[in-house]
């Protein structure tokens, strides 16, 4: 009499040593469904590989996805559960060269990136962490308690003195990571039904008792006077400029002759991608040019067709000269185009460096001021008045954006109310975005404090 052959579906998954085995349970085409105690995989093959896949959830489940596998493969698209097992260094490497070829991130930005993403590859390497999706919060917690115990230079630079990460500094390499691994979601570096563990951990929620709240008080009435009259022939039209419009101090230091515009009475800050310079928001706006600045400009310029507004302090004072005159924007922009144009190399970031370092040299050598000779300015005057906690010249942008804030508000920005300052804060401005009336009687009242 023939037995009858026992069913796979009551198999015990066990071998007869006791030890658990893979049970077969169904195949859906061509993909197989696995039991293995109480947890179920699928086994397919794809590009040549055997893939297995543990599946989070019951019998229905498996079925259910071991259907949509077989969906996609049946149409020769990836398995939409799939994902390509990446290594920490590899992830980074792509990413940076994404950041660089595709989104032409700026250098410094790019700089930026890599510092940060250096120190997620350390950790890696000294936590032995081979793949990105071996990360969740609990790593990250790690993460944050290894940056808290290391120092680094400011911006990843090579020089420079080595301090502890503040709490901003744990905060952009985390938001940096974050971003990494979105993009790694997309190039299917990571499980695609997982969650980026940098986004489930509460970045924001990172304190330090150590460290107060950053509020920074701005410059009494009393103080601005004193702030300007130390100012020598040269500081005077810099600041008086920073403090009047709220401009950048890289925007200040990339205005160009043909950005001033008197006959149309606005001057242009916008991106210059040809002087290897962009606005940080990437976004042109037009200033207005008012009575009081008006003679300032005219005399920084000159009979000068092309060429930086604001020169460097021996240009200015004829100690120096600059390299070449040019009788045009368009010979000046040609010249540099020339310059760039010279320079090839088979690596595109390095072409990028190079081709900066090379126009910069040659800003230079027109007389542009560098914005950190601003910045050694500003503090040698701040700390003559007494106000050495104010080591930015942004600090001058929030003083402005305070007292627009102020007068929007009707409040008489000069006068000794004897009430706390508010917070800073500031956004773009432009007389394209309100009434060009209004706006320059805001920057002439503004004015007044330089």
């Amino acid at each position: 009499m023939a037995t009858r052959r026992k069913s796979r579906l009551a198999h015990t998954g066990k071998t007869p040593g006791g030890n658990t085995r893979d049970v077969k349970i169904d195949r859906i085409g061509r993909v197989t469904i696995y039991r293995r105690g109480k947890t179920y995989s699928l086994y397919y093959r794809e590009s040549g590989k055997t893939i297995r896949k543990k599946i989070d959830g019951n019998l229905t489940v498996a079925k259910t996805t071991a259907a949509q596998v077989e969906a996609s493969l049946a149409k020769g698209q990836r398995s939409p559960i799939g994902f390509d097992r990446t290594s920490p260094a590899a992830m980074v490497v792509a990413y940076l060269d994404h950041v660089a070829n595709t989104q032409k991130l700026a250098l410094r930005t790019r700089d930026r990136y890599h510092a940060a993403l250096d120190r997620f590859i350390e950790f890696s390497d000294d936590s032995s962490i081979t793949s990105i999706d071996a990360f969740d919060v609990a790593k990250i917690e790690d993460f944050v308690r290894w940056l808290r115990g290391q120092t680094r230079t400011r911006n990843g630079s090579s020089k420079g003195k080595r301090e502890r990460y503040k709490i901003g500094g744990i905060k952009f390499v985390l938001s940096t990571c974050r971003t990494a691994f979105r993009w790694a979601t997309r190039r299917r570096m990571l499980p695609p039904l997982a969650e980026n563990p940098f986004s489930e951990f509460q970045i924001d929620r990172l304190t330090d008792r150590e460290q107060e709240k950053g509020e920074v008080t701005l410059l009494t009435p009393a103080e601005q006077q004193s702030f300007f009259a130390e100012c020598n022939d040269w500081q005077t039209p810099i600041f008086t400029m920073l403090a009047t419009y709220g401009m950048r101090a890289g925007e200040l230091t990339h205005l160009l002759v043909d950005d001033v515009d008197f006959s149309q009475g606005v001057i242009r800050i916008r991106s210059k991608p040809w002087l290897c310079w962009t606005v940080k928001t990437r976004r042109r706006r037009d200033l207005p040019i008012i009575e009081e600045t008006e003679p300032l400009l005219r005399k920084l310029i000159g009979k000068r067709k092309a060429g930086f507004v604001f020169l460097n302090a021996g240009v200015f004072d004829g100690t120096d000269k600059p390299a070449e005159t040019f009788k045009s924007p368009q010979a000046l922009r040609r010249h540099v185009e020339q310059i760039v144009e010279k320079i090839e190399n088979e690596d595109a970031d390095q072409q990028d460096r190079q081709q900066q370092r090379a126009v910069v040299s040659f800003c230079r050598s027109m007389g542009q001021i560098p914005e950190k000779r601003l910045r050694s300015e500003f503090i040698k005057l701040t700390k003559v008045i007494g106000r050495s906690d104010l080591t930015r010249v942004h600090d001058l942008r929030h003083l402005f954006a305070t007292f627009r804030a102020y007068d929007r508000a009707s409040w008489q920005p000069h006068s000794r109310h004897g009430r706390s300052q508010p917070k800073t804060g500031h956004q773009e401005l432009s007389c394209k975005e309100e009434n060009p009336q209004e706006f320059e009687y805001r920057h002439r009242r503004l004015y007044r404090f330089t």
